[in-house]
């Protein structure tokens, strides 16, 4: 019998917004894997460290950080056949996705890979952009409200217009192309009401209105812009 892969959503930062079928499905797993940026620590590691054991049987995945397709491609390969070899064994894995597995998540291509040849549980987790908004206490949404979840990865042409499309959004990835959405925002009329979080729930967290940021000062990857709603 094959182990079960199960993507477990550990949220955006801070451990006291694990799920608790996040910490019931990481206590029951025996292997227990997760990516990091090649060379870092895993950060999603981090976030659950606390309820790891050291029976657990850990399987650091990490990723090349490189843009090239074929690489990236390779890298998910390799990481699916890792997995693969604990699930054909028998044991089920535990792959630790921050916020949650299904939204911009590594867990995906995994899941593309292995979901043909065995069976998968997905334990959902707070979503970055959510924990943003209750950080300021912030509306995302009222009743006929539309609410766009946006890649800044998007061509220009396509995030513009979906921003355009929507009451309120949420961009997140937000990193060198901060200045490209600044201009967006600007020509949409969503730039005073917009405001940057940089790396929610963790120590490092930075939360300033969109304005204040210097523009010549590179916003971090894990840092998103809420925007709106519209007057």
């Amino acid at each position: 019998m094959t182990g079960r892969l199960i993507g477990v959503g550990v949220g955006p930062g801070d451990p006291g917004l694990l799920t608790l079928n996040a910490v019931a499905a990481i206590e029951a797993a025996p292997v227990i894997a997760y990516l990091s940026a090649e060379g870092a620590a895993s950060l999603a590691r981090t976030i659950v460290a606390a309820h790891l054991r050291p029976d657990h049987e850990e399987r650091l995945l990490e990723a090349p950080m490189r843009a090239e397709p074929e690489i990236v491609a390779a890298f998910y390969d390799a990481a699916a056949a890792s997995i693969t070899v604990d699930l054909e064994a028998g044991r089920d894995v535990a792959l630790l996705c921050l916020g949650d597995p299904l939204l911009y998540g590594s867990f995906v291509y995994i899941l593309d890979r292995l979901r043909p040849r065995f069976a998968f549980t997905v334990v959902p987790g707070i979503m970055s952009f959510g924990a943003a908004a209750s950080r300021l206490g912030r509306v995302l949404a009222r009743r006929r409200d539309s609410y766009a979840i946006l890649s800044s990865l998007l061509p220009e042409d396509r995030l513009e217009a979906l921003i355009a499309a929507s009451d309120a959004v949420a961009i997140l990835k937000v990193g060198q192309r901060l200045p490209r959405i600044k201009a967006i925002l600007a020509r949409q009329g969503l730039l005073e009401t917009a405001v940057l979080v940089a790396w929610v729930g963790w120590p490092e967290e930075r939360i300033v209105p969109l304005t204040e940021w210097p523009d010549d000062q590179t916003a971090p990857y894990f840092a998103l812009v809420l925007a709106g709603p519209r007057a």
